[in-house]
C-alpha cells in the first residue's frame, strides 16, 4: 500500500507519516460521504427543525470538551494506538447511523462518532508534528491535510456519481467501514512519537493567544458548519446531488491550495496569513446573511472553507511558541477551548434563526471574525524561514 502512496504528489515523505496521511485518507473519504449526504438526510428523513438541528450540534460538539482527559490516557498509551481507538469509535457511530431515521438516535450515534473524530483532531496533527523535519512543519501539515481532502473529495465524488441510487443506510455503512480500514492503518505508526515524560494537563498563561484564537475558532466554524448547508437545503430546496457536487468543487479546490497555504505560513509567518484570511472571512459572513441568490452563496460556502485552510497556522504558532513536551497537551487544550464555543453556538445560533431568522445568524459570526483577527494581529512574527 506505501507504494501505492508514494504515487500520490502530495503524499509526505518517510514510511509513517504517509501512514498517518493515509489513516486521514480513508477517515476522511467516509467522512466527505457522510458530508455530502447529511443534511438532505436530517431534512427529507428526519424532518430536523433549525432549532433541533442547533441542540444535535451543541451535543455532538460536548466531546469536544473530553480532550484534555485524553491527555491522561496519552501518558500510557501511544498516540497511534489512541488514533485507532478513535477511528474506531466513528465506525461504529456510522453503523448507528446506516440503522436510524429518528431524531433521538440520531444524536446518540452523533455523539458517539463526535467523540472519536474529537480524538482523532489533536493526534493526527500532533503525530504529523512528532513526525516532520523541524524546518517544514507547516508544508508536513499541509500535505497531511492535502491528504484528507482528497479523501473527503474521493467520497463526495462517490455521491455525485451516485446519487439517490444509493440508500441512506447503505452510505453510512460504507462509510463506518472506511473508517475501520483508516483504524487498521494507524495502528501501524510507530510508537514512540513524543517524550515519555509529557505533562498531564498543560494550560499555561503564556499560550492564552492560541487558547483566545482557538475558542474563537470554535465560534467562527460552528456558525459554517451548523448553518451554511442548511440553508442551502432548507430555504433554497437545494438536492443531495448539487450539495455533494459544490462540496466536490470545494474540496477539489482545497486540495489544490492545501500544501500551499502550508508553505505560506512557513514564508511569511502565522500573523500575515491568518490576518488575511480573517479580514475576508468578515465579508464572507455578512454576504451569507444579507444575499438571497444561491448561486452567490455557493461562491461563498467554498471561499470560506479555502480560508479555513489558514487555521493551519494556529497549529504551526503553538508549535514555535510551546516546549516540546507541552505540544500534544496543548494541542488537545487548544481543541477544548475550540469547544468551549462550539458547544454553546450552534443552540444559540437555532434560536436566533426562529426568532429572527438565519441572518441575524450570520452576522453574530461576523462579529466573531472581527474579534478574531483582533487578536491574530498580536501574534509575533518568527523570522520567514524563506524570506518574503
Amino acid at each position: 500500500m506505501l507504494t501505492l502512496l508514494r504515487r500520490i504528489p502530495f503524499m509526505p515523505p518517510g514510511r509513517d507519516l504517509r501512514l498517518v496521511a493515509a489513516s486521514a485518507f480513508f477517515l476522511y473519504v467516509g467522512f466527505g460521504i457522510y458530508s455530502a449526504t447529511f443534511f438532505n438526510f436530517a431534512n427529507d428523513v428526519v424532518r430536523i427543525r433549525p432549532e433541533q438541528l442547533g441542540v444535535l450540534e451543541s451535543l455532538r460538539e460536548t466531546p469536544g470538551f473530553a480532550m484534555v482527559f485524553v491527555l491522561a490516557l496519552a501518558m500510557h498509551i501511544a498516540e497511534p494506538v489512541l488514533g485507532s481507538a478513535a477511528l474506531m469509535l466513528m465506525a461504529l457511530g456510522f453503523v448507528g447511523y446506516s440503522r436510524t431515521s429518528t431524531y433521538a438516535p440520531l444524536v446518540f450515534y452523533s455523539v458517539v462518532w463526535s467523540i472519536g473524530l474529537h480524538m482523532w483532531m489533536p493526534l493526527q496533527s500532533a503525530m504529523t508534528l512528532a513526525l516532520a523535519e523541524e524546518d517544514k512543519k507547516g508544508s508536513r501539515l499541509g500535505q497531511v491535510g492535502a491528504c484528507a481532502g482528497f479523501g473527503t473529495a474521493l467520497g463526495i465524488t462517490c455521491v455525485v456519481l451516485l446519487g439517490e441510487k444509493v440508500s441512506y443506510s447503505n452510505w453510512y455503512a460504507s462509510a463506518a467501514a472506511l473508517m475501520f480500514v483508516g483504524a487498521l492503518v494507524c495502528w501501524f505508526v510507530k510508537r514512540d512519537l513524543s517524550p515519555p515524560d509529557k505533562p498531564r494537563l498543560v494550560f499555561r498563561r503564556r499560550y492564552s493567544l492560541y487558547y483566545a484564537l482557538t475558542f474563537l475558532e470554535g465560534c467562527r466554524k460552528q456558525v459554517f458548519i451548523t448553518f451554511a448547508v442548511y440553508v442551502l437545503v432548507h430555504k433554497f430546496n437545494t438536492p443531495m446531488h448539487s450539495v455533494a457536487l459544490l462540496m466536490l468543487i470545494n474540496n477539489i479546490v482545497n486540495l489544490s491550495i492545501a500544501p500551499f497555504v502550508g508553505r505560506l505560513i512557513d514564508c511569511v509567518g502565522e500573523k500575515r496569513v491568518l490576518a488575511t484570511s480573517y479580514s475576508c472571512l468578515i465579508f464572507v459572513f455578512i454576504g451569507y446573511g444579507l444575499i438571497k441568490h444561491s448561486g452567490v452563496l455557493y461562491v461563498l460556502y467554498c471561499m470560506d472553507n479555502l480560508l479555513y485552510l489558514s487555521t493551519y497556522g494556529l497549529t504551526t504558532y503553538l508549535s514555535r511558541t510551546a516546549d516540546e513536551q507541552d505540544i500534544v497537551p496543548s494541542l488537545s487544550m487548544g481543541v477544548t477551548m475550540n469547544h468551549l464555543a462550539a458547544v454553546a453556538v450552534p443552540v444559540t445560533g437555532g434560536l436566533i434563526w426562529s426568532s429572527v431568522g438565519y441572518t441575524y445568524t450570520f452576522l453574530a459570526g461576523a462579529g466573531v471574525v472581527m474579534a478574531s483577527l483582533f487578536f491574530a494581529l498580536r501574534i509575533r512574527d518568527a523570522k520567514p524561514l524563506c524570506g518574503n
